[in-house]
């Protein structure tokens, strides 16, 4: 079976007309109603806006989906064709993906982050499937004159029971068309799939092979310039003065000139434009730069770091409550305490960060890997001050997004550059530049405390110590209930309170992978592990005790348990234990650890995870595999800060995680009948807490500040 196909991005108003042209062809769309989004029929004339999706049949049988999320790596290109196909009982290699353009208005929230493509399209796709095939259905039985009962449709074609003919979707989509969409198709029972839970290859991979996928880095348009852009080397530091006149002179140069970017502090800059990168790169490597520091390069790692553990004594914003915690704490004759660090970090992604923008008098274009294509369309608008739909975004495909795509910054630089010159303006990022000019992962402080009774957690505090990214201003001083996620507060505890401390600083940060659920886990999870221990219990009997109303997270553990073992540990190895909840999947983690002559090396990880129905089990280990893999190297490493830069410029000093230094992965995906969850960051929370249990276990060292260096452990 092949494969569904993938072509190139089109326009709405071009494709609605382009299937007017046919009058066989049938198309179906998603516009928003009251409580779900109601199916109908495109061919009645009577819808013009709002549309979340569409999908059209051709007269050759060939399906076309409408999609509206960008890919990036994630498997959506294959997975939601794979919906389709699987209620309109079609073949996956009748399916191509059209990639939509960036419209709000049209399609609604198009950013992907979070991993919630899966979780929004699943039941729109699915009830497009089904009303397009039972319009066809009903079509072949009007041809045949007999009730739609009496025909079966399958592989891209209906069937009489009786008479045993056939006639495909295509011989059907004129007369379908002119039927009414049903307002609640019937939908298929999970037991009825035959498609999703199949593995099947995916679309954009023969494309990427082949070196035929575009991405934004390979995006060139007529005029175009291209722009290298050395910025302050301390966060929001200024430019005093330049050699403008002496960096023109250079050979391909055409303008040297003053930027900044306002997404993050005002951070200034010097561009150098030219009519090729290596102009452009070469006048950037001339520029001779006087830099007023501001006085920011004071800041350092060790100095935030003591700003977060002297904020860590402040009673903090509570962000969760049950019970009576304080009282709790006020009653006990003992009060468990820890206290847990982790660093700044990194993206990374294997693409540099890149935009193409062209301004226009009354217009702009943009071109470029984005996760956010319409946050893209409405800061361009509203930086260059024109309506929104003045304003055309194409998008490509991503070499990695991990949150950093999700901003516009490289688009803000590419339009004041294109404005400034008259001309469409390609910005290209070196590694150095994305490494050190961020945004990053946000670095935390978090302290837990807790009272044991009799072997039981009877009050725990988790308090975290961090800036927040929806408030990095800190215009509202309170701590947000973003700042608390990743703590499991699903624990059977009888006082628990989650508290956070908001933190200001010039480091600017964003979305990184899993955001909060990243770093709190760490803390949360290794602390339930000490609490085992102290109270003389095993890990894994411990959370499951307190698991024991949560069907999801208890079956999780039971598996590990059952179906890997968890107490038949081999000799000479550390195992550690983790779970964590992410985008609605839950899953727990056990990580086996042993000593190599040299530290400790990894040894095999292994997750159980439960996200619900699974549509493509190949897609959900590739995303747990590499977000396992980010975890592990993100445990491993960290940036620092000096003089108020980042120290680690590039790979060699921030290296990624390689292939060498990857242990055995085994994922095990539960079965499931729920609506699907995330899978694209749900194997990161868990690595480094398991690994720090799993260390303890081996060595009875506790590990509470990261990165962790394996070669000193022993």
């Amino acid at each position: 079976m092949k494969a569904n196909t993938i072509n190139p991005k089109i326009s709405r108003r071009k494709f609605v007309a382009l299937s007017s042209a046919s009058s066989a062809l049938l198309l179906i769309g998603c516009v928003p109603s009251t409580g779900k989004d109601k199916v109908v029929n495109l061919a009645d004339g009577g819808v013009e806006t709002a549309l979340n999706q569409f999908i059209s049949i051709n007269s050759e049988g060939l399906i076309t989906l409408y999609n509206h999320r960008p890919e990036m790596g994630q498997g959506t290109f294959q997975s939601i064709p794979m919906i389709l196909a699987e209620e309109l009982d079609a073949d996956i290699s009748q399916v191509k993906i059209v990639q939509s353009e960036a419209n709000s208005s049209l399609y609604g929230r198009q950013m992907v982050v979070g991993s919630h493509s899966i979780q929004s399209e699943f039941m729109n796709c699915r009830r497009m499937g089904a009303a397009a095939k039972d319009m066809l259905v009903r079509a072949a039985a009007e041809t045949w004159g007999v009730q739609p009962a009496d025909v079966k449709a399958k592989n891209g074609m209906v069937t009489a029971n009786q008479s045993g003919k056939t006639l495909t979707y295509g011989e059907l989509v004129a007369k379908a068309a002119k039927l009414k969409a049903p307002e609640n198709p019937k939908l298929k029972s999970v037991k009825e799939f035959r498609t999703i839970g199949g593995s099947f290859p995916r679309a954009d991979i023969p494309l990427k092979t082949d070196g035929s996928a575009k991405f934004g880095i390979d995006i060139q348009v007529p005029g175009m310039l291209y722009a290298s852009v050395q910025r302050s080397p301390v966060f929001e530091g200024k430019v005093v003065s330049f050699n403008k006149e002496e960096v023109l002179k250079m050979p391909g140069v055409t303008h040297v000139l003053k930027t900044s970017r306002d997404l993050f502090g005002h951070r200034e800059g010097v561009a150098v434009l030219g009519e090729s990168y290596w102009a452009a790169y070469q006048g950037r490597k001339a520029l001779k730069i006087a830099w007023d520091n501001r006085g920011l390069d004071k800041i350092s790692s060790e100095t935030i770091r003591n700003d977060y553990l002297k904020a860590s004594r402040e009673p903090g914003d509570v962000l969760h409550e049950k019970g009576d915690a304080d009282g709790a704490f006020r009653n006990a004759s003992e009060v468990i305490e820890a206290i847990y660090e982790m660093p700044y970090q990194a993206h990374v992604p294997m693409e540099p960060m890149n935009a193409v923008v062209d301004v226009r008098a009354d217009s702009a274009e943009f071109w470029g890997s984005t996760q956010n294509p319409n946050g893209t369309r409405s800061y361009l608008a509203r930086f260059l001050n024109l309506p929104e739909e003045k304003v055309k975004i194409n998008y490509t495909f991503m070499g990695g997004g991990f949150g950093r795509r999700s901003r516009t910054d490289v688009a803000e630089e590419a339009a004041d550059l294109s404005k400034k010159s008259g001309r469409p303006v390609k910005v290209i990022w070196t590694r150095k530049d994305d490494q050190t000019a961020g945004p990053f992962r946000a670095a935390s402080v978090n302290t837990c405390k807790a009272v044991l009774k009799q072997g039981k957690i009877e009050a725990l505090e988790h308090k975290v110590v961090a800036q927040e990214i929806q408030n990095q201003s800190g215009s509202n001083n309170k701590a947000g209930r973003q700042l608390m996620g990743g703590v499991n507060t699903e624990y059977a505890i009888p006082n628990v309170s989650v508290k956070g401390v908001l933190q200001k600083h010039h480091v600017p940060i964003s979305y990184w992978r899993a955001v909060y659920h990243s770093t709190n886990p760490f803390a949360h999870e290794s602390f339930i592990d000490e609490l085992a221990v102290k109270a003389g219990r095993d890990p894994l009997e411990f959370r499951l005790e307190m698991m024991q109303d949560h069907k999801r997270f208890k079956r999780v553990l039971e598996i590990v348990d059952e179906v890997f073992n968890w107490k038949d540990k081999p000799e000479g190895v550390g195992r550690g234990l983790a779970i964590a909840e992410r985008s609605g999947a839950h899953f727990a983690m056990m990580i086996d650890v042993e000593r190599n002559g040299k530290g400790v090396k990894v040894k095999k990880i292994t997750t159980v995870v439960d996200l619900g129905i699974c549509i493509n089990p190949d897609t959900v280990k590739a995303q747990t595999e590499g977000s396992i893999a980010m975890g592990l190297g993100a445990a491993l490493y960290g940036l620092t800060i000096d003089k108020g830069a980042i120290v680690e410029q590039n790979w060699h000093q921030y290296p990624l995680l390689r292939i060498g230094q990857c242990p055995e992965i085994e994922t095990y995906i539960v079965k499931s009948d729920a609506e699907p969850d995330g899978a694209g960051e749900s194997g990161l929370p868990t690595v480094a807490p398991a690994l720090a249990n799993a260390i303890y276990d081996l060595t009875g060292k506790r590990i509470r500040r990261l990165p962790l260096d394996l070669e000193k452990l022993s």
